[in-house]
């Protein structure tokens, strides 16, 4: 999309790219509309949050607490896929079953058709290119856009459900996250049942879990993970982003200071770096030293790469990871697990975790089956900012001093030629 600056500083933009607040950080971020929908259909409101709608998803995720809870339908599709289907038609509660039907219908719709509606209006934000203020601070939050680690938000949700959205700063939805897990998992006994399957008393944990509320955890769980690594994957393309509108729009403010000939005694030197804080960083350093704000060149490259990776990393967010299958794979198979760990020796809790990660794995392997493109487990450090610095040749050593504390990816000081006259 090619960069057109935002001509005004007062009118609200039609079209932001995202907001930063004390509640956490939303954009206009392209997801993909069947896994919204996917996640929507193992739990009404999970497509919504994943979509950054956390309203519409809050109620829905309510709804389905109670409704479900009040028609026993967990109870009922466990016992259904167990094969004791009188057991199933006595236990449900067919009056709240109808009244969850067009809801539940509604909500799978909804999110896909609003995945679609959020890409459309991505497309539109580019266009307008609006500034997006990459801090907020307010009397009870500091908030901030910088690059995180995706998987190390993965790892906070795998401990506990919500610290992978805390760490990310999605604060409105880590919070509720955290609230309704702990709710869940308090109705649901799953404490003691862990406690009783980790010393191996399995039949006591069978018969301590309630099976309606434990039902819930699987899909609970498997979305917390993926959405908190998802989150930090588009925060981290956010900061891209804006540092990318920022560098350009900086060098056009500068171009018509700058003059093409090069005084004696000076020297130039060429950098690359990742977009990180330490881009802007390492500008005002330069500028304490002495360097004009005119000599100093910073612009992003165009990326022309298409290398897909198995998991996106701070070097690498462009959140085209194979991971979406993996995570759907390993939701269905960890309810599977939940169901029939009821009745088999483990018990729910270890078939439910067992069901986790052979489904991720098996999911992962489907998915590098059927990618047509060379794929790398992780992306490695990547030139993203181009700079160019020309001063007097003694500061150069503290520009290169300040080149590596900056984590500069690579520099070269261009060598001085002396051209003939003859």
């Amino acid at each position: 999309m090619p960069h057109q600056k935002f001509q005004s500083s007062t009118i609200v933009p039609r079209y932001a790219k995202g907001a930063i607040s004390t509640f956490g950080t939303n954009s206009f971020y392209p997801r993909i509309p069947w896994v919204a929908a996917w996640w929507s259909f193992t739990f009404p409101g999970f497509g919504h949050i994943y979509l950054g709608r956390y309203l519409p998803g809050f109620v829905l995720i309510i709804w389905e607490l109670v409704v479900n809870t009040q028609a026993n339908l967990n109870m009922g599709i466990a016992l259904s896929m167990l094969g004791r289907f009188e057991e199933a038609k006595t236990i449900i509660n067919e009056e709240w079953v109808l009244l969850y039907i067009a809801v539940y219908i509604f909500s799978i719709w909804d999110s896909y058709r609003s995945a679609v509606e959020i890409s459309k209006s991505h497309v539109l934000s580019e266009v307008e290119d609006a500034p997006v203020v990459p801090s907020n601070v307010s009397a009870v939050d500091i908030v901030m856009m910088d690059k995180r680690k995706p998987w190390l938000a993965a790892v906070w949700s795998t401990l506990s459900p919500g610290l992978g959205q805390l760490y990310s700063g999605h604060t409105i939805a880590g919070t509720f996250i955290l609230a309704w897990w702990i709710s869940v998992t308090y109705k649901a006994k799953t404490i003691g049942t862990w406690f009783q399957s980790s010393i191996g008393n399995f039949s006591s944990a069978t018969d301590l879990a309630d099976w309606q509320w434990f039902l819930f955890l699987p899909s609970m769980y498997a979305f917390a993970i993926y959405q908190a690594y998802t989150a930090v994957i588009e925060n981290n393309t956010l900061y891209d982003i804006e540092q990318i509108r920022y560098l350009r729009v900086r060098d056009e403010k500068l171009a018509q200071q700058r003059q093409n000939n090069l005084e004696n005694d000076t020297v130039q030197i060429f950098a690359t770096f990742e977009h990180s804080p330490f881009v802007e960083m390492a500008i005002h350093d330069m500028e304490t030293i002495g360097v004009q704000s005119k000599d100093i060149v910073a612009l992003p490259f165009e990326n022309l790469e298409s290398q897909t990776y198995v998991i996106d990393t701070i070097h690498r967010v462009d959140g085209r990871s194979v991971l979406d299958g993996a995570m759907v794979s390993g939701t269905i198979f960890m309810l599977l697990g939940t169901i029939y760990g009821f009745v088999l020796h483990w018990g729910p809790v270890i078939w439910g975790l067992i069901g986790l990660v052979v489904g991720f794995f098996l999911g992962l392997i489907i998915e590098l089956a059927f990618h047509k493109k060379k794929i790398k487990l992780f992306a490695n450090r990547k030139d993203e900012v181009f700079m160019q610095i020309t001063c007097h040749t003694s500061m150069e050593e503290r520009l290169i001093n300040v080149l590596k504390a900056r984590k500069a990816n690579s520099y070269v000081v261009m060598p001085q030629r002396v051209v003939s006259d003859t």
